[in-house]
């Protein structure tokens, strides 16, 4: 497969060439911009490289190979995109074999049916068979004119409205992949709503993706594995909470072997009995716990103050100590944000106060103005770029299961959010996704969710016995699955290394080495075992007591209350859902 990528221009770099460059790096590709009549000039060894560039760029290129001699064959694959005139890019596909009469049609403004074919699953990975209805974006087109069925010549991977808009054919024995597509996404560009949405470039990033992720399998970033887990916010640790009954939950869980995180409200650490705490423990390989905040009042994580903050992540940490050793119920240090609501500030301290990581909806802190959540990050596998701190994104059901299979094409974990009323069914529909998943082309591993935090990674091969590991929470399991020790380069995200206090491999401390950008460190990890790291911060300086009047700490136990009464009784009952919600709002307002 191939090793590195060319960029063919036509003259100076575009600002579709140049994001296309920065699309390469972030998935770990080496890549070098040539003229297409300079190719007689690259120095390659057959299949050791595959060629993007503009179609009219690929078609040059391909009518020169037998003019290049071996040159032509140096390429493993060719990935060819529209430019900005389609009067000029018609011509050029028509060179292409089989596409003499072909051309490049508008879509209709309207909704089309999108389908991944499942005929090259290694292709398509996770998006192998996949269906969805989008409208498409201002630059996708169809392809018109080039004939269809066994004979065709080319073979459609992603087809709209039963049109081609990716497929493959082959000219001077390479393949060719092309998109009709013009449009090259920014992954530099400001996230511009509250989740990424795959929808809205499908017909670009999609193909483009696909490609990538198959024709660079030794080079390119891969995921440790694919994790998954279920998050239920808010519910009690009792036998049934509003919908969602624990007992039928966990044997749903073990005839669907899937798992399942409850994101408990610290303020709730002693109300869970005896006999709640015993079901769970016993049951403790199919569900974990996690923090939902503090109090879980309204943005709480989401102030400005660092004292306040700290503060609320103490006490949450605190309360939740004081609960397993009441309970003897493991939870894991895991913040899932109440409301989704987190400022820009609240990352770093989470950091220093002990946390593995962050687990979100919400991509965006509630202080939009110092918002730094590009593209990029909601692609990789956590946002960090917020004090470094790893904030993992998770999914409803409704966000479609084309954003689920995107996400685990880039090598996500597969977080799924949920609350007691998505139980209302009896659980048909959570089965209905956990189904979908499953006939995924892919592995999910289905773990807690501190385990599915741990595994997160991406790594890569060096040589033969040397791997890169790129770490995001602040603990990593890396496992060795081969029967010869391996040496780990280790490198996380850490733009303030002087808050690193120690990094560990078991108890065993590690010598470290930073920039102002990334913290490195190196271990080796014997045959068929597996490696924890942990890397530990400072403490946050300064007083963490705040202020808990009576008013607030009544207003707190009402909201809780008035919550609970409404999952566990008015919830059925729409009339009664909207009285107590005004009832709660003129208690907690």
């Amino acid at each position: 497969m191939a090793k590195f990528a060319v960029i063919l221009q036509e003259g100076p770099a575009t600002a579709r060439e140049e994001r296309l460059g920065r699309i390469l790096e972030f998935f770990g590709i080496p890549w070098r911009a040539v003229g297409a009549s300079d190719l007689e000039t690259l120095n390659a060894e057959p299949g050791e490289c595959a060629a993007f560039g503009p179609v009219r760029a690929v078609a040059a290129a391909l009518q020169a190979a037998p003019h290049l001699g071996s040159a032509g064959r140096r390429f493993a694959a060719f990935y060819a995109y529209l430019g900005d005139d389609r009067q000029e890019d018609e011509p050029a596909l028509r060179s292409l074999p089989s596409l003499t009469n072909a051309s490049l049609q508008i879509p209709p403004a309207q909704e089309h049916s999108v389908v991944v074919s499942s005929g090259l699953a290694a292709f398509a990975g996770p998006m192998s068979g996949l269906e969805v209805s989008l409208r498409l974006g201002e630059g996708d087109f169809f392809l018109g004119g080039a004939g269809a069925g066994e004979n065709a010549g080319y073979l459609p991977i992603v087809s709209a409205g039963g049109s081609p808009v990716f497929f493959r054919c082959q000219s001077q024995g390479v393949d060719v992949f092309v998109c009709t597509s013009s449009r090259m996404i920014d992954v530099d560009a400001p996230l511009g709503r509250r989740f990424y949405d795959v929808k809205e470039h499908f017909c670009s990033v999609v193909p483009l993706v696909m490609f990538i992720r198959s024709t660079f399998p030794e080079v390119a970033w891969h995921p440790q594995e694919l994790g998954a887990c279920l998050i239920i916010d808010d519910p009690l640790l009792k036998p049934r909470y509003g919908f969602c009954d624990f007992p039928s939950l966990q044997a749903l869980m073990k005839g669907h072997e899937f798992s399942t995180n409850i994101s408990f409200i610290p303020w709730n650490w002693r109300r869970t009995s005896p006999s709640a705490a015993e079901f769970f423990r016993n049951h403790s390989d199919f569900f974990s716990v996690s923090i939902h905040g503090c109090d879980h009042t309204a943005g709480e994580f989401g102030a400005p103050s660092v004292d306040v903050l700290n503060a609320r992540a103490r006490l949450a940490q605190s309360r939740m100590r004081d609960h397993e050793a009441r309970t003897g119920i493991h939870h894991d240090p895991v913040m899932v944000f109440p409301q989704g609501v987190f400022s820009s500030q609240c990352p770093e301290v989470l950091k220093r106060n002990g946390f593995l990581a962050a687990v979100n909806t919400e991509t965006v802190p509630v202080d939009s103005q110092n918002s730094r959540t590009r593209i990029r990050d909601v692609w990789d596998v956590a946002i960090t770029s917020y004090g470094g701190f790893p904030v993992f994104t998770r999914r409803y059901a409704f966000h479609g299961v084309e954003n689920f299979a995107f996400d685990l094409l880039l090598g996500k974990p597969c977080l799924i959010v949920s609350h007691h009323d998505f139980f209302k069914d009896g659980g048909t529909g959570l089965l209905a996704l956990i189904e979908k998943l499953r006939s995924m082309n892919c592995s999910l591993r289905w773990r807690s969710l501190g385990e599915v935090v741990r595994r997160a990674c991406r790594r890569r091969a060096c040589s033969a016995d040397t791997e890169e590991i790129q770490m995001y929470g602040t603990e990593l399991r890396i496992e060795n699955l081969s029967d010869r020790a391996i040496a780990v380069r280790v490198h996380k995200k850490e733009c303030q290394p002087d808050l690193v206090m120690q990094v560990v491999c078991g108890d065993e401390p590690l010598n470290w080495t930073a920039d102002q950008e990334r913290l490195e460190f190196s271990g080796r990890i014997s045959p068929r075992r597996e490696g924890h790291f942990k890397v530990l911060y400072r403490e946050l300086a300064g007083n963490a007591k705040m202020s808990r009047p009576l008013k607030y700490e009544l207003s707190v136990a009402a909201r809780r209350f008035l919550s609970e009464l409404r999952d566990d009784y008015l919830a059925k009952s729409p009339f009664l859902t909207a009285a107590a919600a005004k009832l709660k709002g003129a208690v907690t307002g």
